[in-house]
C-alpha cells in the first residue's frame, strides 16, 4: 500500500462513519497529515516509512443526544471490520483496531458538555510508494 492509498483509505473510512449521523452535526477537518514510523530497534530513528491520519471534528451535537451519535458512530465503524480495543464501558474516548489491514479508529471527546466529537483513523505503517527500497 503507498502513502496516497493509505491517506485514501483513513478519508474513506472517516466519510463512511459520518455518513448517516443524525442530524444536526457539522463536519470539519481536523488533523490530516501524515507522520514518520521508528525503527523497531532504534526508538528515535526514522525507518522511511510513514502513517497517515485523517480527524472529523463533529459539532453542533446536542448534549442530549450525543450517547445516541457515539452509538451510532460505534456501530458504524464496527461495521467497517473495526473491533473494540477496549471492553470497559464509554470513557472520554473508544479505539478501534481492523485486523484485516490494522487500521486503527476512535471517538474522542465522549462526556464533553461542547457538543463535539472527534472521529480518527491512521493507517498502518507504509512505505510512501509501497515498497521497500533496497539497503
Amino acid at each position: 500500500m503507498t502513502r496516497a492509498q493509505a491517506k485514501q483509505q483513513t478519508a474513506d473510512y472517516a466519510g463512511q462513519a459520518i455518513a448517516d449521523l443524525p442530524q444536526p452535526v457539522t463536519t470539519a477537518s481536523g488533523r490530516e497529515n501524515g507522520t514518520n514510523c521508528f525503527k523497531n530497534d532504534a526508538p528515535s530513528e526514522y525507518d522511511g516509512r510513514v502513517v497517515e491520519v485523517t480527524e472529523k471534528r463533529l459539532s453542533g451535537i446536542p448534549a442530549d443526544r450525543q450517547d445516541e451519535y457515539v452509538e451510532r458512530l460505534r456501530a458504524r465503524i464496527e461495521s467497517m471490520g473495526f473491533h473494540r480495543d477496549d471492553s470497559e464501558a464509554l470513557r472520554t474516548s473508544i479505539h478501534f483496531t481492523n485486523a484485516a489491514n490494522r487500521f486503527t479508529g476512535s471517538i474522542d471527546g465522549i462526556g464533553s458538555t461542547h457538543g463535539m466529537l472527534v472521529i480518527g483513523f491512521t493507517s498502518p505503517c507504509v512505505w510512501p510508494d509501497g515498497t521497500q527500497p533496497p539497503h
